[in-house]
């Protein structure tokens, strides 16, 4: 069974935190913005050109190598004498122009997989329905590869990762072929090793640093042809998946695209979260955007009224839990200047002491109730009693308020 987690198939920092990976970035920062101007203005001729130049092989091969040289990409091949003239290219997913890199090397072909690149012209990509729609995507691929003569690229894990694992392929896209050939594709930044893309960065901000870096070297490797004859489409895809992960000596995951796609929105909500909370915290949590921390602010605020809501609500964004915030309160790891009441108590109150004729815990008022430690016990058996004291304190202020509330007459032996 993998032992690969999902982040480990995201990057999380786009450049390396190095020394000397540093230095180097610092050194080019003025000349990567210079060829990043220059490649813009190329693109611009790119699309361009993309518009009003006819459909054509010639004009697609210029079209692509020009793209190449746009976004800085260059390419080398492993194994091209085992390319063979088969209708479909099956490889693992790494970027989004991971089909620029692959028709430089194989020639024109049309990718399958919907990226947001679709609408720009001069790529040439496919669109041939949904992949649910058997009858119409059958249709239209027959169309393209029999009537066309045009090879398919076809990326299964249908969402790029870093390359350190293989997602589970999709395996309906291998309903509609019987041959196919598969491809490895690993990438490399030298000079400066910048991540191609990273957990919420945006294709347009992958494209910048595409056009940012010296160049990216894509190195594409042909493996033999499989054929599947008697499998069905799950074993086929899982034959093939393991073809590439074994060539590229990586493991083949049980994670599938929605898997990672769903992994990485919860990340990035609970990365705004924890920063909204935490700077709501730092400034004064006069607003609390969370509903369920405003419930539990509330519920400590109620039991330690002197405590200010900032630091209540500062602890509950690391607990999550009332009871753990509030015996961190009482046991003196949360830091907070007491609110006016508090520090107006009187020495009874903030003591809670006990009468000489009953032997039994007074019950102080709420509002003037302080029950943090004077001291920081120096043993843990000195802590643990203090903890207990002040836990009986609190006990007797809340039924003491429980009583005042509801004017109950209790008898005195209660």
């Amino acid at each position: 069974m993998s032992n690969i987690e999902i982040k480990q198939l995201v990057n999380s920092n786009r450049f390396q935190k190095s020394e000397s990976n540093i230095l180097v970035t610092i050194i080019y920062f003025p000349v990567g913005l210079i060829i990043l101007a220059l490649r813009c203005l190329l693109a611009i001729v790119f699309m361009f050109l993309g518009q009003v130049l006819p459909s054509t092989p010639p004009v697609q091969t210029f079209l692509n190598n020009l793209a190449c040289i746009c976004f800085g990409i260059t390419v080398s091949v492993e194994n091209k004498k085992k390319k063979e003239n088969v209708e479909v290219f099956v490889s693992n997913s790494l970027s989004l122009f991971d089909h620029v890199a692959i028709t430089k090397a194989v020639g024109n072909l049309l990718p399958l997989n919907k990226i947001p690149l679709n609408n720009i012209s001069a790529l040439e990509i496919a669109d041939l329905g949904p992949l649910g729609s058997t009858d119409t995507f059958k249709r239209n691929l027959d169309k393209v590869t029999k009537e066309g003569k045009t090879p398919v690229l076809v990326c299964p894990e249908e969402i790029p990762t870093n390359g350190k694992a293989l997602l589970k392929f999709n395996s309906q896209y291998f309903k509609f072929f019987q041959k196919v050939q598969p491809l490895c594709i690993t990438i490399k930044r030298p000079l400066l090793d910048i991540a191609i893309s990273t957990l919420g960065s945006t294709y347009m901000n992958d494209l910048l640093y595409f056009m940012f870096s010296p160049f990216t070297n894509y190195n594409i490797k042909f493996l033999p042809s499989l054929e599947k004859k008697s499998l069905s489409e799950d074993e086929f895809a899982d034959i093939v998946r393991q073809n590439i992960a074994s060539e590229l000596k990586v493991e083949a995951t049980h994670f599938s695209s929605s898997d990672v796609a769903e992994w990485c929105k919860r990340q990035i909500l609970e990365e705004k979260r924890r920063t909204q909370a935490l700077a709501d915290a730092r400034y004064g949590a006069s607003r609390l955007p969370n509903p369920e921390l405003a419930r539990m602010a509330t519920q400590v605020k109620e039991v330690l009224p002197h405590v200010p809501v900032s630091a209540i609500y500062g602890d509950l964004v690391h607990t999550r839990s009332v009871d753990t915030t509030i015996t961190n309160i009482l046991e003196g790891r949360v830091r907070f200047v007491p609110e006016t009441a508090a520090r107006s108590s009187t020495p009874s109150s903030a003591t809670g002491s006990t009468s000489p004729s009953k032997g039994r815990l007074a019950a102080p008022s709420s509002s003037l109730l302080n029950l943090g430690a004077a001291t920081f016990g120096k043993t843990a058996t000195e802590r643990t009693l203090s903890f207990q004291e002040r836990k009986q304190q609190l006990i007797a202020a809340a039924r003491q308020r429980y009583i005042e509330k509801h004017n109950l007459q209790l008898s005195p032996s209660l």
